[in-house]
């Protein structure tokens, strides 16, 4: 092998690099010349000049040096590696970097291709005397040039390197080794043009550039800043495909930012509010986190600042409050005051942009704004472990009331041509969370509101698609969509429904309601969700707030027949919920985990029927008596006789199904055992029905197995109408009740009424 260079004594450029056996492999000198040259030569618009930087065309670089067309020749038909490394070099001194177009950096790489680089890149031994790198390096810069063309970086023969580059990124060496820092320079130059490509970051995440680069930036070695900024770009562009193939890396990146964040004093650390929000992973921010953000951002909002050093601060808190809720912040005095400081920001800020007319809404601050106002809602209405004391809460209530007010104001000026603005999405959330909780306060202002709620409410859902996108956008403003946390959902009647079943008690609210068509909308809405629980849908992955939106809107309708009942019997829809109620609940019964919402059906169910006790839908047809045998299996299951130790008499007890939601369905039951009674005189065949289904019998059954004292008083009433209805409706109840020692069970009980119609013929 030789070791020196021939040199042209017209150009001062090597004339014969490589030995002429069939090793193909460059000398030791050639490398070390090459590696000298590369960096300085500015060959193919490297050290930052892109193709779009350079104006002169084709025609015209080849007119100002004809001498290219030459080298070009000789580089496409050079025979071996040392022909094609002398041609490079011819290139390298006959164009300068300003010189060159995109065309032309194409017809060199067409010159060159791709089979001398890749086996630069693949090389595994080095000659005597050159470092084991410096041939990977001069691959790496000649894909570094190619890359500057964006068809060339998509080019299926870069895509295959991006392994091979990634290994580069935390191979060790001397980290003062100018080649070596070269090589990492480029090997980010092509990873970065590859991300530019449409594909390019599916393709980088499916070849390991992630952990990469999160190892890089970890290992703070030559390049980590370059690290940490392609990291951004591709969180950015993928960040649910990121997390899925480097979960640990980027999380020990959190960690590590966490703690940079925590111990930030200089200017840094409003940078890191910006970077932090795209490193919170989609499943859950890591506990020991917490402290670090926390400690950070008090930092922060504890000062005075301008808005530029404030605002990214809010949206990372807003981050945090809607990932971990409040978990985030310490429990004690400095937590609780910490929370009172955000939520006080968050509302001076609302009421800042939403009250000063013509003034610019920085939507992404304001509706990060609206997270913490949010987090500030939930913590002030917990009753049991709050991080705020009542003082403190009743304070923030008052604060936020002026918020919500800033944020009406803002809603009653919104035109029909602004109805699908994101922004307003966010705007009618924040004011669904307040209702939910809270009507008795600006109850001008919200009734004031109602009309133009009902029709955004009605837009929205005859535009479900857009909806969904406008929920998209949403999250989009301050808050990742993939966050844990409650959903952003996808529908505005969603979250206004909480609201709506407040004010349907109210005579004012519920008769705008009902004047904007609010009733028949929520028919078409309870419909359309029912739909997504019918048989042939999966409900394993419905969220859960669309079982919730169910039982809201049966909390609605429930209102609406004791307040309007007329309003049941005369509007259509409700005869179509009727018929979706009672072909439901015979299924709806079965379903394992959906008790609460069967409780609401066959509870609106029953007082629905009393009130259309004359449709067609209700004489005994197959659907209604599927409907009343449903119901009663609900009402019937909810009570057992238990053994109880040391004595010879059962006790009466919640069934194992009811138990643990008993607080949440005991009122739906007693409602629903007090329809059923009223709709048994209304329907001649329910008591037969009832009959056949043993229900009576085994009711008194049950009062005669368990001691009187263990059956509370309000129990006795309710079971006591049920039996009395069914005994004055129907004779055969009252035989099939004495033969089940009613009259005794009645006396031990006290159940005058029934005792007295037992006793009858």
């Amino acid at each position: 092998m030789s070791s020196s260079l021939p040199v042209c004594p017209h150009h001062s450029l090597p004339m014969c690099l490589l030995e002429r056996d069939k090793t193909r492999c460059l000398s030791p000198a050639a490398a070390e010349q090459w590696g000298q040259l590369l960096p300085t030569s500015l060959l193919l618009g490297k050290a930052g000049i892109m193709a779009s930087d350079c104006e002169p065309a084709l025609n015209q670089a080849e007119s100002r040096n004809p001498t290219l067309e030459r080298y070009l020749g000789a580089l496409r038909e050079a025979k071996n590696d040392s022909e094609q490394f002398a041609a490079l070099l011819l290139v390298t001194k006959a164009v300068k970097a300003g010189d060159i177009d995109a065309k032309t950096r194409r017809r060199i790489f067409d010159a060159v291709g791709f089979t001398f680089p890749n086996r630069l890149l693949t090389t595994k031994e080095a000659p005597d005397g050159c470092p084991d790198h410096v041939l990977r390096a001069l691959g790496v810069a000649l894909l570094a040039c190619f890359c500057s063309d964006p068809e060339l970086a998509s080019h299926p023969q870069v895509l295959n390197k991006i392994p091979i580059l990634s290994t580069f990124l935390t191979a060790r060496g001397d980290p003062d080794d100018a080649a070596r820092r070269s090589m990492i320079d480029d090997t980010y130059q092509c990873l970065t043009a590859v991300a530019g490509t449409p594909r390019g970051p599916r393709h980088l995440i499916a070849g390991g550039t992630v952990s990469a680069l999160c190892q890089a930036y970890l290992g703070h070695g030559y390049g980590f800043d370059q690290a940490l900024a392609l990291l951004v770009g591709l969180l950015a562009a993928a960040e649910t495909q990121c997390w899925k193939e480097a979960e640990p890396d980027l999380l020990a990146v959190l960690r590590g930012l966490s703690e940079d964040f925590q111990r930030a004093e200089d200017a840094s650390k409003f940078e890191l509010c910006q970077l932090l929000p795209l490193f919170l992973p989609p499943t859950t921010v890591p506990p020991e986190c917490h402290r670090d953000l926390q400690a950070g951002l008090a930092r922060i909002l504890g000062s005075k600042l301008s808005s530029w050093q404030r605002n990214p601060a809010l949206k990372l808190a807003a981050r945090l409050a809607h990932a971990c809720g409040s978990d985030w912040i310490p429990v004690g005095s400095s937590g609780s005051k910490f929370l009172a400081l955000l939520v006080n920001l968050a509302c001076v800020e609302v009421r800042l942009a939403l009250e000063e007319t013509g003034t610019e809404v920085k939507e992404d601050v304001v509706t990060a704004c609206y997270a913490l106002m949010e987090l500030g809602i939930q913590e002030c209405t917990r009753c049991e472990q709050s991080l705020l004391k009542e003082p403190q809460k009743v304070q923030l209530v008052s604060i936020m009331k002026e918020a919500i007010g800033a944020v009406i104001h803002y809603l009653l000026q919104v035109g029909p041509e602004k109805q699908k603005e994101p922004f307003v999405f966010a705007s009618v959330r924040i004011l669904g969370a307040w209702l939910a909780e809270e009507t008795s306060s600006l109850h001008k202002e919200v009734c004031q509101l109602l009309p133009f709620l009902v029709r955004y409410a009605k837009t929205l859902y005859e535009e479900a698609e857009e909806a969904n996108d406008i929920s998209q956008q949403v999250a989009n403003l301050a808050i990742s969509p993939t966050t844990p946390g409650p959903s952003w959902p996808g529908d505005a009647l969603r979250l206004l429904l909480p609201g709506w079943c407040h004010l349907t008690v109210e005579d004012g609210p519920r008769e705008i309601l009902i004047k904007e068509g609010a009733p028949s909308l929520l028919c078409k809405y309870f419909l359309q969700q029912w739909e997504l629980t019918s048989p042939g849908h999966d409900t394993s992955v419905l969220p859960d707030s669309v079982e919730i939106g169910l039982q809201t809107c049966c909390h609605i309708f429930l209102n609406l027949v004791v307040t309007a009942p007329g309003l049941i019997k005369r509007d259509a829809c409700f005869t179509s919920l009727m018929n979706t109620l009672m072909t439901s609940l015979p299924s709806l019964v079965q379903q394992q985990g959906r008790l609460l919402l069967a409780a609401n059906v066959a509870t609106l169910g029953l007082l629905m029927a009393r009130l259309l006790s004359t449709s067609p839908a209700l004489q005994g047809t197959p659907a209604s008596r599927g409907f009343f045998a449903a119901a009663i299996l609900f009402l019937s299951q909810s009570h057992v006789a238990r053994a109880t130790p040391g004595s010879d008499q059962a006790v009466l007890a919640l069934s194992p199904d009811y138990e643990g939601i008993w607080a949440d369905l005991q009122e739906l039951w007693f409602l629903g055992m007090q329809a059923f009674t009223g709709c048994v005189p209304l329907l001649p065949w329910l008591a037969p029905a009832a009959l056949r289904s043993r229900w009576p019998q085994e009711l008194l059954q049950l009062l005669g197995s368990v001691s009187p004292n263990s059956v509370k008083p309000e129990m006795v009433a309710a079971y006591q109408g049920v039996l009395v209805e069914l005994a004055r409706a129907n004779r055969l109840c009252r035989e099939a009740m004495r033969l089940q020692a009613g009259e005794e069970t009645a006396s031990h009980y006290r159940m005058a009424a029934l005792e007295q119609c037992l006793s009858e013929p």
